[in-house]
């Protein structure tokens, strides 16, 4: 809810807590709450530090006025009263509070030699900083929490994908056209549609139950067809087959389109993962599909046969 919102939703003579923070913008100090600086009044005392979180009242007074007073700094657990003494410095002391935290200090009453290691100290705070006060009789130290589980082991690598076949389908089947030879051609030509297709085998047993984070393809050579003294954008698609079909490939993922250049050489293209279909696209190659190019314009290229790291494909996966 806005602020302004907030204001209008207390009763006349209302109260409302809020939490904000303290900003000191050079000549005086503001409770920001919802972003938005407020000069308040404050509890007398209260020493601020810049960016602390405060607690912070608003109350309606009626005809549209309202103010704000702030009440006290806020911190996620109360600051320890007492302590022990666990080092003594040149200049500093350093303390287990009583809530089981380690502190140090260069705020402290008389001098730094009348402190000794295991000295049962009282402790004052201000501004976020401990002062020692002194020795007291006894501190009364909580039992020590359980440590902390281990964090989860997270296991990543990389599975490699080299092209068992590729090819391409049209004029009445798989590599019938322009010779064969395991070339991908995509696109439309003398009247004919085009596409062309990497097979990689059957699924990885690496990749199950993995998560894909991230995709690398290794787009083939170029080859001198259609408008190859041009630049162009080709379209990318995942495929569900692990090997040549009867028919076209099924195309179930995609497009993810990336631009190439004249004569374009090998080069490594990222499918990103901000691409929506980049989960689907992940899925489909993790249980054996493969990549398949689709849609005009009309380009050709390298096959597996002549670049054995044509169609390469690195993903990256994590478990």
């Amino acid at each position: 809810m806005a602020l302004d919102s907030t204001l209008a939703s207390i009763p006349a003579d209302g109260f409302s807590l809020k939490l904000g923070t303290a900003w000191y913008d050079g000549s005086r100090w503001w409770a920001v709450v919802g972003g938005n600086p407020l000069g308040a009044r404050w509890a007398d005392p209260t020493q601020a530090v810049q960016g602390m979180n405060v607690l912070v009242g608003i109350i309606n007074e009626g005809r549209g006025q309202s103010s704000a007073v702030v009440l006290s700094g806020v911190t996620e657990q109360p600051r320890p009263s007492s302590g022990q003494i666990t080092a003594v410095g040149v200049d500093e002391l350093l303390f287990a509070g009583d809530d089981g935290g380690v502190y140090a200090t260069k705020r402290y009453l008389g001098a730094v030699s009348d402190y000794a290691v295991l000295d049962p100290v009282q402790l004052i705070w201000t501004m976020g900083n401990p002062t020692v006060l002194g020795i007291i009789g006894e501190v009364a130290v909580p039992p020590p929490a359980p440590p902390p589980p281990p964090p989860p082991v997270i296991s990543t690598g990389t599975e490699v994908l080299t092209a068992t076949a590729s090819d391409t389908f049209g004029v009445g089947g798989w590599g019938r056209w322009a010779g064969g030879g395991e070339k991908v051609y995509s696109g439309s030509y003398g009247g004919y549609t085009l596409t062309g297709s990497f097979f990689y085998g059957a699924p990885r047993p690496a990749l199950q139950g993995k998560t894909v984070t991230a995709i690398r393809f290794r787009v083939p050579q170029r080859l001198a067809v259609g408008n190859y003294n041009s630049a162009a954008t080709i379209h990318l698609y995942a495929h569900t087959s692990q090997a040549r079909p009867g028919g076209d490939v099924a195309r179930v993922a995609g497009p993810f389109d990336i631009s190439v250049t004249a004569g374009q050489g090998p080069s490594w293209v990222n499918i990103s993962s901000a691409h929506p279909d980049f989960v689907g696209i992940a899925n489909t190659l993790a249980a054996g599909g493969g990549i398949s190019f689709a849609g005009d314009p009309y380009t050709g290229w390298t096959s597996r046969l002549t670049d054995p790291l044509a169609g390469q494909i690195e993903l990256d996966w994590s478990a």
